[in-house]
C-alpha cells in the first residue's frame, strides 16, 4: 500500500490532483488508515495509469469516468476525441497557412495589414467557409486570380462610369457591366456554401476598413454596390 505522496512520486502525478479524483470519485483509495490517512493498493495504480492514458488523447474527467465505469462507452467516446482532434489537426493546418501568406510579405505593414483581414475572416467566415475560397482560388490558379484582379479593378471603373453619368438602372450597359461583376465574383465562390453572403455582410459591416486598402475612396465603393443592387432589383 502507498500513501498519497509514494503515489505521487512514482507516478509523477501531483498529490493535489489525486486529491481531487478523490473527491470526484474518479480514482478513490482502497483504504485509509485509523486517522484517515488515504492508502493506495495496485488496482488504484491501474486504474490511475488508465487514468493518465485517457487523458493523453485529451479526454475530460467525466468522459473518462464515464469509460472507466462502463467501458461499452469507451469506443464511442474514442471515435468522438478522434473527431474532435482531426478538427484541430484541420485549424492548426489552416492556421499554418495563413503563417505562411503572412510570411511571403516584405512590408512589416503589410503584416498588420494581413493579420487584421485574417480577423476579419474569422469574425464572418467559418473554417469550412475559408477552406472553400481558398480551394477556389487554388483551382483557378494563379494567372486566372492576376487576370480576375485586372478585371476587378476594370469592372469597377466602369461602374463608377455608369455613377457618374447616371446611368439607367435597367438599361442594357447597366445590366452587362454588373452581369460581368457578378460573373466574376461567382468565380470564387462554391455554389450553397455560403461564402457570397458572408462577403457582403463583411463588406456592410465594414467598408471603411476594406476600402483603405483599395484605390477608391468609400464613398466610391458605396455607390457603385448600391447601383448594383439597383440594377439587379430591376431585371426583368
Amino acid at each position: 500500500m502507498w500513501t498519497i505522496g509514494q503515489l505521487a512520486q512514482a507516478t509523477r502525478t501531483t498529490v493535489r490532483a489525486l486529491r481531487h479524483y478523490d473527491e470526484i470519485g474518479l480514482l478513490r483509495p482502497t483504504g485509509r488508515t485509523p486517522n484517515g490517512h488515504r492508502r493506495y493498493g495496485p488496482e488504484d495504480l491501474r486504474r490511475l495509469y488508465r487514468i493518465r492514458s485517457l487523458r493523453t488523447f485529451g479526454m475530460s474527467l467525466e468522459e473518462i469516468a464515464t469509460s472507466l465505469e462502463a467501458p461499452g462507452a469507451m469506443e464511442t467516446l474514442l471515435h468522438a476525441q478522434l473527431a474532435l482532434l482531426s478538427q484541430r489537426a484541420a485549424e492548426l493546418d489552416a492556421l499554418r497557412a495563413q503563417l505562411t501568406r503572412l510570411l511571403d510579405h516584405d512590408d512589416p505593414d503589410d503584416y498588420l495589414k494581413a493579420l487584421e483581414m485574417t480577423a476579419m475572416l474569422d469574425a464572418y467566415f467559418t473554417p469550412e467557409q475559408q477552406d472553400s475560397l481558398t480551394a477556389r482560388r487554388e483551382a483557378l490558379g494563379p494567372e486566372a486570380v492576376e487576370s480576375a484582379k485586372g478585371e476587378f479593378r476594370t469592372l469597377v471603373e466602369a461602374l463608377l462610369a455608369c455613377v457618374r453619368n447616371d446611368v439607367a438602372p435597367d438599361s442594357p450597359e447597366a445590366r452587362d457591366v454588373v452581369a460581368k461583376w457578378d460573373a466574376l465574383g461567382a468565380g470564387f465562390h462554391a455554389a450553397g456554401t455560403g461564402t457570397e453572403t458572408a462577403t457582403r455582410r463583411m463588406w456592410d459591416e465594414n467598408s471603411e476598413e476594406i476600402s483603405a486598402r483599395l484605390p477608391w475612396s468609400t464613398e466610391e465603393l458605396r455607390a457603385i454596390v448600391s447601383f448594383a443592387d439597383t440594377v439587379r432589383a430591376n431585371r426583368p
